[in-house]
């Protein structure tokens, strides 16, 4: 006799979303040619645009890359929050950026390379105080990660002196991708931690600069 509550062997489980870092890795891999758009790395993600778009533009810049990397990232961060800020129900992209390429496999790399890191915050994040990332917290998001992105944007001449302030800002981004109000938080401190050590590596290199200048 079969338990009364017991499920039938062939009944079918419900599926689990696949998680972000591989679905980025799977629409990456899957493209066909050796260069990729931006408009064509966007357009794979599928629904999601302005948490998945925050995540790919600031993934790269968590590892360590040639100079100049955080502020080529930056400019279109700062587009994209700026319009997650004025509440527009989707990401507009100028075809200047849309069309502009990229090696396929170098940001495959990348996204290889952080993925063990993401898949630790993915293995604890579910939906947690959803309002947050309602429509009106979404607005509070772009604020945040706007400003965020300008001192992102500091061509500060101290290798990798970005990464923590990135790596934070990746936790942030994920954190809004799977609607995680606990991981916005603690990654918003992390990144208030980045922006001060960010800004205090700019105030000594300035110093410094001007030592130089009189010693000279």
């Amino acid at each position: 006799m079969i338990p009364s509550d017991s499920h039938p062997p062939d009944a079918a489980a419900p599926s689990q979303p696949l998680p972000t870092s591989e679905l980025l890795i799977r629409v990456v891999a899957g493209h066909p040619d050796v260069k990729m758009s931006v408009g064509e790395l966007i357009d794979g993600m599928g629904g999601r645009a302005f948490s998945i778009i925050l995540l790919l533009l600031t993934l790269p810049l968590a590892v360590p890359g040639p100079p100049g990397l955080p502020t080529a990232f930056s400019i279109p961060l700062l587009l994209v929050t700026a319009q997650l800020w004025l509440g527009r129900p989707a990401p507009w992209l100028p075809n200047l950026i849309r069309k502009r390429r990229f090696a396929r496999d170098g940001l495959l790399s990348v996204l290889k390379k952080i993925r063990p890191r993401l898949a630790r915050l993915e293995s604890v994040c579910r939906p947690r105080l959803l309002r947050m990332t309602d429509r009106h917290g979404e607005r509070w998001v772009g604020v945040f990660y706007f400003l965020c992105a300008i001192v992102l944007c500091n061509p500060i001449p101290i290798p990798f002196s970005h990464i923590p302030l990135a790596i934070a800002m990746t936790a942030f981004a994920l954190g809004f991708v799977e609607r995680d109000g606990f991981l916005l938080i603690g990654a918003s401190i992390g990144a208030l931690i980045g922006v001060a050590i960010n800004i205090s590596m700019t105030g000594g290199a300035f110093v410094l600069g001007l030592k130089l200048l009189h010693l000279a």
